[in-house]
């Protein structure tokens, strides 16, 4: 949820704008702001608070949110569902082989209540996701999974540069005894919708809309496709970062018992 938002201008800093927009509050504020996640630049993260801005660039202020542990950011929360912006390098769930601190096990510490799964992101996945507060919700909200009616849209760095720069990835993912996910002539059906965003050297900016959402369906067809995701080892990524290049941008889904549409955004990180 937006509270301040402007079109910058002319050339300024960040902490620059931030002081036209909010004159009343301290530089020490202003800076908290940004720490917190609630600043964002043309819906991306800025790397610090003395970044350069330009004219034509968006600059927004969300309101204040809550934070759970591990740095869990709660962006909705109601008697029916939550939605979080996950870190990265924290599981959704636990595992047979994992069982540590995950997103659903602190947000039930936090909520006091059981909470139910409704879909996952990769640990190493960062973004916004949603956990169902009761068996009904997460029925329902299955339901639009399983419709394809969920808006879902990630960003993730690629090597190279896929061609053409738009365009659909279809395959049939199975997983073998080794948890490794690869295309095959059964399977289930994986959907994956793309296109170049922006190129960096020898690298892409990928908007990836998911039509299907298989288990590492957008490191799988990447990687097959010759464009590894940066950071991605497992699918023959060649250049590794601290973390892997891809995150969860946009959720979009109908509250399951309001009805009415639901949208939420996690800025890009500032290293994407």
């Amino acid at each position: 949820m937006i509270a301040m938002k402007t079109k910058i201008q002319e050339k300024t800093s960040l902490l620059e704008a931030l002081q036209g927009l909010s004159p009343d509050s301290s530089k020490n504020t202003l800076k908290t702001w940004i720490e917190h996640g609630r600043v964002t630049i043309d819906d991306k993260a800025p790397s610090s608070w003395r970044q350069e801005l330009l004219p034509g660039q968006e600059l927004k202020v969300g309101h204040r949110h809550s934070f759970a542990e591990e740095g869990i950011k709660i962006l909705y929360e109601d008697e029916y569902l939550a939605v979080i912006d996950k870190p990265t390098k924290l599981l959704t769930v636990a595992s047979l082989l994992e069982n540590e601190r995950t997103a659903h096990s602190i947000l039930s510490n936090r909520l006091k209540r059981k909470v139910y799964p409704v879909h996952r992101l990769d640990r190493d996945t960062s973004g916004v996701m949603m956990f169902a507060c009761t068996s009904d919700a997460q029925n329902r909200l299955k339901e639009q999974f399983a419709a394809h009616t969920i808006e879902r849209v990630y960003y993730g760095v690629v090597e190279g540069f896929p061609s053409p720069s738009k365009g659909t990835w279809r395959s049939y993912l199975i997983e073998d005894d080794y948890y490794f996910v690869k295309s095959s002539t059964t399977g289930k059906l994986a959907v994956t919708h793309y296109e170049v965003t922006e190129k960096r050297g020898s690298l892409s900016l990928v908007k990836f809309t998911l039509e299907t959402g298989k288990k590492n369906q957008i490191r799988v067809h990447s990687s097959e496709a010759g464009h590894p995701i940066v950071g991605d080892a497992k699918y023959g990524a060649r250049i590794q970062r601290r973390r892997l290049c891809l995150h969860a941008h946009i959720l979009g889904f109908y509250h399951p018992f309001r009805n009415k549409q639901m949208r939420f955004i996690s800025p890009l990180p500032a290293m994407f």
